[in-house]
């Protein structure tokens, strides 16, 4: 049973001897209709009787799902500052429930003092939650989402050369307000083959501020004609198998994002068409590029290998 005491709240019968779904302070946190909750942290104090609970754990669940912030113990008769950070950005109201259990008899006491503090940052006009981009027809596709958008006029497009000094090439219109998934998309075809252009977004909101993406690095790799060739597993852990119309006109290299060449082992099957690659150990997760030259220097073909 709760009580309300002064600058507090009271409760008794926390003797399980581990966490019960049924015993807990709950609170919830609702935004505004139109905007959304963009906490960081949370400060509360709490304090037990001599024979209250020994332990807590706070959580949050939003839409029935409940995610564990901290757990701890609380000092006896002194209180006990509980002030875990977090990220949390959500536009639907957020429960938060703190539970006790160990108390050695019924009459133990657990208090929370009346002095709960939320803490958050101003949320941005926009929530990014992707940006990628891949040469496609003689030409670079870039993608990206956002799960929040608030007074958001759009995105221009930088790209260079080189990481600094990124220009503006284009504009894509926002969707001004949204609590829904957006996805974009821009082409980039003023491109040259065998070039790693490196691209940011810049997103306008309608009162003038703006905010930069992480910088992309993306290889023009599309020239010359296909030898038909294809990567088995993709994706794979770093060793696969290649084939092809013919192994015995073109050299393999692997290459990350940027254009390195990754150190790989080949091994023909016995057969022109059949080859073993293995780069096991020289290769951390993410993507990499598989290009197919010929002994003059033409690429005929770039298999992108994902590395999980």
């Amino acid at each position: 049973m709760a009580t309300s005491g002064s600058g507090s709240i009271n409760a008794t019968g926390w003797t399980g001897s581990a966490q019960d779904a049924n015993d807990y302070y709950e609170f919830t946190l609702t935004p505004n209709s139109g905007y959304q909750l963009d906490i960081t942290g949370i400060t509360l104090s709490a304090r037990r009787s001599a024979a209250g609970p020994a332990n807590y754990l706070l959580s949050y669940s939003i839409a029935g799902s409940e995610t564990t912030i901290t757990t701890g113990t609380l000092s006896v008769t002194t209180s006990t500052s509980i002030s875990p950070t977090f990220s949390l950005k959500t536009p639907q109201a957020v429960r938060f429930r703190i539970y006790a259990w160990g108390a050695s008899i019924p009459a133990g006491t657990f208090r929370l003092d009346n002095t709960l503090t939320v803490n958050a940052s101003a949320p941005l006009p926009v929530e990014l939650v992707s940006f990628s981009g891949q040469p496609t027809d003689k030409a670079i596709e870039l993608k990206w989402a956002t799960s929040w958008e608030d007074r958001n006029e759009g995105f221009d497009i930088l790209r260079g050369v080189m990481p600094d000094g990124l220009e503006k090439i284009g504009f894509v219109e926002g969707h001004t307000t949204s609590q829904a998934v957006s996805a974009y998309s821009y082409i980039d075809r003023d491109v040259k083959a065998g070039l790693v252009y490196y691209y940011r977004l810049r997103q306008r909101d309608i009162g003038g501020g703006s905010e930069l993406s992480k910088i992309i690095a993306i290889r023009a790799d599309f020239e010359g004609e296909a030898l038909g060739a294809s990567v088995y597993p993709n994706p794979n852990h770093g060793s696969f198998t290649v084939t092809t119309s013919s192994l015995e006109t073109s050299t393999i290299s692997l290459h990350d994002a940027l254009g390195t060449v990754i150190p790989v082992t080949i091994r023909k099957n016995g057969q022109p068409t059949s080859a073993s690659v293995n780069a096991v150990g020289y290769v951390t997760p993410g993507v990499y590029f598989l290009r197919f030259q010929m002994s003059e220097g033409t690429t005929r073909q770039i298999i992108k290998v994902i590395i999980e």
